[in-house]
């Protein structure tokens, strides 16, 4: 049974320093929960709330959002609406083992696969996933996946197929995080700190699986997936993939103030 929202309309602003005197474009988003319902009313008080630590850590003044039953607007002054999209996606990350992966072809019909194809635990069922899965378009999931149960899903570029094993990290693990550039690439990438538990986690992982990709997942898809060289140890480590500046400080700020609590679609 669905869990109806009727009635509840909160409007809250985010003030910043030297802010925009611009009107920006609203964005309107819809919400479900990660099977379908739709979110109860706490759950968009604390989407809302979330969505706000993101601004002020983003240092995006003047930003206004506003809850209505299931819709959520968001408006960043002197914003096209970019920025409000990327301050609601959902930003959830997980750690997983590379099972295996192929390039996408990129050309044909393909049947999408749903969700419990995606995160079957059937040999048989993953290779029909992997086969209909199409990288060219949006991940419906977007972070809302089972982190328990293995995941059939693409990378972020478009450009490959991935079966990954249950999550060994969960993104509610990392204590800390910012953007920022690696020197050595020029490309940016955000620097992630672990709490003690996810240190322990992603050490014991490591040390058993040398000479193995794991897989940084941002909302479901790959963004990143190294080779283990050796155990990796200590509290730090970073997600480098396809990402701008703005995107890396929204994933950052998204780690540091936590993922929302359900799943939102621009409408228009």
């Amino acid at each position: 049974m669905r869990a109806a929202v009727v009635g509840l309309v909160i409007v809250a602003g985010v003030a910043g320093c030297g802010g925009n005197n611009k009107a920006g474009t609203a964005v309107a988003f819809s919400a479900r929960n990660p099977d379908g319902a739709i979110p109860s009313a706490a759950t968009m008080d604390q989407a809302r709330q979330v969505v706000e630590k993101r601004a002020e850590g983003l240092g995006l003044g003047q930003t206004t959002v506003k809850v209505d039953g299931e819709m959520m607007t968001i408006t960043v002054a002197g914003d096209d609406g970019t920025a409000a999209r990327m301050l609601a996606k959902t930003g959830r990350v997980s750690l997983r083992p590379v099972l295996s992966s192929k390039p996408f072809p990129g050309t044909g019909a393909r049947s999408v696969p749903g969700r419990d194809a995606r995160q079957s635990g059937d040999p048989a069922v993953q290779a029909t996933a992997i086969a209909g899965i199409d990288c060219r378009q949006p991940d419906p999931l977007r972070g809302g996946d089972d982190a328990t149960a293995p995941l059939v899903t693409c990378a972020n570029t478009g450009d490959t197929v991935y079966l990954l094993g249950p999550a060994v990290v969960d993104g509610r693990e990392i204590a800390d995080a910012k953007g920022a550039m690696d020197t050595r690439t020029a490309r940016y990438g955000v620097n992630v700190t672990f709490s003690d538990t996810g240190a322990r986690q992603f050490g014991q992982f490591s040390a058993a699986n040398i000479g193995k990709q794991f897989a940084f997942t941002v909302d479901s898809q790959v963004v990143s997936a190294p080779v283990i060289q050796s155990a990796i140890t200590g509290n730090q480590s970073q997600i480098v993939g396809n990402f701008t500046k703005d995107a890396a400080d929204n994933l950052a700020a998204a780690l540091r103030f936590g993922a929302l609590p359900a799943i939102f679609t621009a409408q228009g």
